[in-house]
């Protein structure tokens, strides 16, 4: 085991072995060393699918995953280099907390291999920002489901330091059916309200300023993207780019939800009230 996490073995696995170039399914509860359990950060529920490979999650749960077989139970001790950080999660993790983890290893598979039960049932709408380090401009994922929910999850670069030193804060709501209703509505047709904003993956390029992990920009632009999608089942409905200072984008009641989200993020942060 890694310098920085502890295991121990609850119960002895019989099947497949979780090693780094697999993908695998588990069960996971995360609790903060004095025993709060934390709520399940960006995952979507106590059974997810995690590339070992990638990083999905905080380093030290991949880590304490490999060498588990199907079947196996294992509760892990993480030191907070190899988990949350000096920065944390606001209001859910302080700083430089130890995480415990209890993991139920369910099935091994090929690298990157998904299936149509990975994904909860319903249309999932998303917008991804890109962001940019080197401007200490957040990166963000929103989401929302059919059923109203949405969340989204920021991840703040450390000047300096970028991505992988970063503080990491999420907001959750849950939106009434009109407005959710709406909002799909509204991405279904952005394409074609706005088909000069609306372009594809092959038209953005590294950021040569950037030399490690470098954002992607639109080519005749040079300017950040977002990324909108519509999924159903791990299927891609639509999926389209635009720039985040496009009409399309600007214009866009799901830009609205989203700023409104951020805002509650900043305000707990600094501690304000709302205006």
């Amino acid at each position: 085991m890694r310098s920085g996490v502890k295991a121990k073995e609850i119960v002895e696995g019989k099947g497949d072995i979780a090693a780094r170039d697999k993908t695998v399914v588990v069960n996971v509860r995360m609790f903060l060393n004095r025993g709060n359990e934390i709520p399940n950060i960006g995952v979507g529920g106590p059974k997810f699918v995690i590339d070992l490979s990638q990083r999905e999650c905080i380093a030290g749960l991949r880590y304490g995953i490999e060498g588990m077989r199907v079947g196996g139970r294992r509760n892990i001790t993480v030191s907070p280099h190899l988990a949350f950080g000096a920065a944390g999660v606001a209001d859910l993790i302080p700083p430089n907390a130890v995480i415990r983890c209890e993991i139920e290893l369910l099935e091994v598979r090929d690298h990157g291999v998904r299936k149509a039960e990975d994904y909860p049932p319903g249309k999932h709408l998303g917008v991804f920002h890109s962001g940019d380090p080197t401007q200490e401009d957040p990166r963000w994922q929103f989401g929302i489901k059919e059923n109203g929910h949405c969340g989204i999850y920021v991840t703040h670069p450390i000047p300096s330091l970028g991505w992988r030193h970063a503080r990491h804060s999420q907001s959750e709501a849950h939106l009434g059916n009109a407005t959710t209703l709406a909002l799909f509505e509204h991405a279904f047709k952005m394409q074609e309200l706005f088909p000069q904003d609306c372009f594809v993956y092959e038209e953005l390029w590294p950021d040569a300023a950037q030399l490690a992990d470098p954002n992607r920009r639109q080519g005749n632009r040079n300017v950040s993207y977002l990324w909108v999608s519509v999924s159903e089942q791990g299927n891609y409905v639509i999926k389209f780019y635009l720039a985040e200072t496009s009409r399309a984008m600007v214009e866009s009641p799901l830009l609205k939800q989203i700023n409104a989200m951020l805002d509650e993020i900043k305000h707990r942060a600094t501690g304000t009230g709302k205006t």
